[in-house]
């Protein structure tokens, strides 16, 4: 069954009315008219970063490392492009933001792009004790021991009382103790230093 609409047909003082009112106003068609396209953001950057990065933090914490550095990134691309196009100066938000991408690579057994980006973030502030610290432990995975301790000692001259650094430098230093022994010691006798050869 087929339903059809059946359109009825004014007469009298209404339709008469309509096109009355037609012919007393202007023709717009040939105006051309310009038309200003608003668009309102629902949040401002500085907003949106700091929402990616609760984002990248929960999803961490949920051992969700990709998904967390794909957040980090987007944060990271934001507080870059804001940093051009505005006088907001992001620099502790971008150490924090490579910090945290260092830990989750890091994680992932990642070694160059955690020490990467642990550098990165102690490019944007020099003065953060738990970016060196992360700094640290990437170069500790990568095995660069004496950049690691020089890193260490960095971070307890900024931040002296936190214990987990001095714990990392005594691991370091053990570390570095263990590899001198194994190094001379596989070493021929003659050729450690400290033994005089004695000829036959």
């Amino acid at each position: 069954m087929l339903v059809r609409w059946k359109r009825k047909k004014l007469s009298g003082p209404i339709s008469s009315a309509f096109t009355e009112e037609d012919e007393e106003e202007e023709d717009y068609s040939n105006k051309i008219i310009p038309f200003k396209k608003q668009c309102f953001a629902l949040e401002d950057r500085v907003t949106i970063i700091g929402r990616l990065k609760r984002e990248g933090n929960i999803l961490a914490e949920a051992g969700r490392y990709w998904e967390a550095l794909s957040k980090f990134g987007e944060s990271i691309a934001l507080c870059r492009e804001d940093m051009e196009h505005s006088s907001v100066d992001h620099t502790r938000t971008l150490s924090v933001l490579y910090e945290l991408s260092a830990q989750c690579y890091s994680e992932l057994a990642e070694v160059f792009p955690a020490a990467f980006a642990a550098e990165k973030s102690v490019h944007f502030d020099i003065t953060c004790p738990v970016a060196r610290q992360t700094l640290a432990r990437a170069q500790i995975n990568i095995g660069e021991l004496g950049m690691a301790k020089i890193t260490i000692q960095k971070s307890i001259i900024l931040d002296p009382a936190a214990t987990d650094t001095w714990n990392d430098l005594r691991e370091v230093q053990e570390l570095l103790r263990k590899r001198d022994e194994t190094s001379w010691t596989s070493l021929p006798v003659t050729t450690r230093p400290g033994i005089v050869c004695q000829r036959e």
